[in-house]
């Protein structure tokens, strides 16, 4: 039997989950802004001791607020 070696392009796989520095970088706000906008109710998870964010979490919070008075 002969394995393909696989290529990293081949590999990459969309991920919905960002880091905390990836959901900074996605909203465009400072490191402080995403504590106080957790606080307000901005969703996350803990992964151990990482904190990630769902993509479309992000997405559909910003949406909300926006409709928000």
């Amino acid at each position: 039997m002969v394995r393909k070696k696989i290529e990293k392009s081949e590999t990459k796989i969309e991920c919905g989950f960002l880091s905390f520095s990836e959901a900074q970088e996605f909203l465009g706000i400072s490191h402080q802004t995403i504590y106080n906008l957790i606080k307000k109710g901005l969703p996350s998870y803990k992964l151990g001791s990482k904190r990630v964010f769902i993509k479309e979490d992000l997405v559909n919070w910003v949406k909300s607020q926006k409709s928000s008075p």
